[in-house]
Parts: C-alpha cells; sequence; structure tokens
C-alpha cells in the first residue's frame, strides 16, 4: 500500500525533550495545513496508508484533529491512517473519536519505561503511564506501536530489554510494532548543552549498532516485529548531527550485527549458513558483519569468512 506521510514537526508536543529536535530530524519546519494535506489526499489514485508523524497528534485540540481527519475520508476506499503521539495524550475520549475514522495505528513515543530515563529526558510521565497507554490503545482495537530509543541518557542494555519484555508480557500476543531510534545529540538541543558540560557521553556507532542487534534478537524472540531501526535520513539530518551513533545506513549495520550474533551463537566448528539475499549484511559497509562475527568468535576474519556459507534457503535465520 502506498504511503503518504504527513510531518507535523513538534506540533502539540507537551514539552520538549532534551534529544528533540524535529526540524533538524525532519527536514519539516512547519506542519501542513488542514487544507494543504486535503489536496495531496485529493491527487491519490489508489488507496493509501496516511500518516501524520513528527508532532503529538492526539494533543491537537479535537477541534483539529477533526479537520485533518475529516480530510482523510476523501481519501479512495481502503485508505487507512496512521499516527504517532504522545502517551499522555491517549485516553479512552480521544480513542472513541479516533474509532469513527479509518486509524489503524496508533504509535507511542516511549523512548524507555524507565522512570530514571524519562526524568532526565524531560519526559514528563512514568514508564507504567506510558505502558497504560499502550495497553488502551491495544484495548481499543487498534494495532499499537512503540517507538523506544537506546544511548538515552542514564539509560542501559538491560534497561531497555526489560522495557521490551514489559511490552510483550501487556501486549499478550496482540499486535505491537517497534521503532528502535539511537539517540543522537542534534544542534539546538538540551542534550547539546549537556554533551558541552561533560553530563552525557553518546554511544559510538559501532555501541549503537550492538545494542540495537541485541534489541533486535530479543524482539524477535518475544514476536514483536520492529519495522524501522534508525532515524529516516533526510537533506537536514547529517548536518544536524553534533555526536552519537549517526550512519546513513544505521539499519542496515544494526540487522548485520544481529545476523553475527545469531551466527557466533551458534558452533563455530560447523559451517554457516545464510540465506543468499543476506550477502550483504555480511559483506557490507567493509565487510561489518563479518567483523562483528571475528569479534565475537574470537576466529580471524578470514577464518570467519571461510566458514559462511551461502544458499538459497530462507528459513535458517
Amino acid at each position: 500500500m502506498k504511503r503518504l506521510p504527513f510531518f507535523l514537526a513538534m506540533e502539540s508536543c507537551p514539552r520538549r525533550c532534551v534529544y528533540c529536535h524535529q526540524g533538524e530530524i525532519t527536514g519539516v519546519w512547519s506542519p501542513p495545513s488542514p487544507a494543504g494535506v486535503g489536496a495531496e489526499i485529493s491527487r491519490l489514485s489508489e488507496r493509501a496508508e496516511i500518516c501524520f508523524f513528527g508532532g503529538s497528534f492526539t494533543c491537537l485540540p479535537v477541534p483539529r484533529q477533526k479537520e485533518y481527519l475529516d480530510r482523510v475520508l476523501k481519501a479512495p476506499s481502503g485508505s487507512r491512517v496512521r499516527l504517532s503521539t504522545h502517551p499522555d495524550c491517549i485516553n479512552p475520549s480521544i480513542l472513541e473519536f479516533l474509532s469513527r475514522y479509518p486509524v489503524s495505528m496508533i504509535e507511542l513515543g516511549i523512548s524507555s519505561l524507565d522512570d530514571r530515563v524519562l526524568s532526565l529526558c524531560n519526559r514528563g510521565y512514568r514508564g507504567e503511564k506510558a505502558l497504560a497507554a499502550l495497553e488502551m490503545v491495544l484495548d481499543g482495537g487498534f494495532h499499537g506501536g512503540a517507538q523506544m530509543m537506546i544511548g538515552l541518557p542514564g539509560q542501559t542494555g538491560e534497561s531497555s530489554f526489560s522495557d521490551l519484555r514489559r511490552i510483550a508480557a501487556m501486549a499478550r500476543g496482540r499486535p505491537v510494532t517497534l521503532r528502535i531510534y539511537p539517540c543522537l545529540v542534534l544542534r539546538g538541543t538540551a542534550l547539546e548543552n549537556m554533551l558541552k558540560e561533560d553530563a552525557y557521553s553518546p554511544l559510538s556507532v559501532e555501541e549503537a549498532a550492538l545494542w540495537s542487534a541485541r534489541l533486535l534478537a530479543l524482539s524477535r524472540r518475544l514476536g514483536l516485529p520492529v519495522q524501522r531501526v534508525g532515524l529516516h535520513e533526510s537533506d537536514t539530518l547529517g548536518a544536524s548531527v553534533v555526536a552519537g551513533p549517526y550512519h546513513p545506513a544505521f539499519g542496515e549495520l544494526a540487522r548485520a550485527a544481529e545476523l553475527a550474533l545469531s551466527l557466533a551463537a551458534k558452533s563455530k566448528e560447523d559451517p554457516w549458513s545464510v540465506p543468499r539475499n543476506s550477502i550483504s549484511l555480511v559483506t557490507g559497509h567493509d565487510r561489518y558483519g563479518l567483523r562483528v562475527l571475528a569479534g565475537e568468535t574470537g576466529l580471524a576474519l578470514d577464518e570467519a569468512a571461510e566458514r559462511i556459507h551461502f544458499t538459497d534457503r530462507q528459513d535458517l535465520i
């Protein structure tokens, strides 16, 4: 299905998180008007997923939400809506209102469920509040989305692994899709000041890729699909990063590391079978996946490479 995204950069966000600067991330500095959204929708010739990202949609005044969503009703039959929002702005009346429209997925900017991390990031809620909001979304019959982050102030790997286990336990098999974003230090944020004051140390690309890989592996075991790893690349993002694990192909690095970790967990005495369509995860980016594999197993790079057998089977990883 075609996707038509609209970015409401920081529109109606109840507070400014220490790491956030939506304009720098997306390159969109002002939100589209409902009329502008309607004009874009009128050009659609086939059903589409219409997405409202970047701000906190349900924190908007209800009449403003209605202005946007009424335009969606003009989309081709079978179109649906996905929106992102803040956990503070989810309640039964909001969900009842959204149920009048073809809203299929509600993504919550959860970041973390660790109360200390949330406080340091100025998120304005406790972890239980975010988890309860996600549960309300699922109880309302919507597909839930959780936008998680790694490398936040005060955050540890085990903290984020605990977050995933709590989400899976709450979901009880109901549909929740994840996004995993590494924390970047962007120009003009409070986090930039924390960096200058030595109050924050960002992850390296390699540290973030391995952390993400372990989250991907755990998500797979818990049955929580991951839609995206890493921020969407834009014309402004790279130029806005002051520090942190920025890489234009970060998601591929994370998935390469996940593959390497899964291979390393198997016997290194036998050949490793890898689907042929995953060759780039082993050999791409200066053989990044292979280098992680060698590091995890203690094998020399060439020896690790010799043990890999590429196959047409797709059920191996």
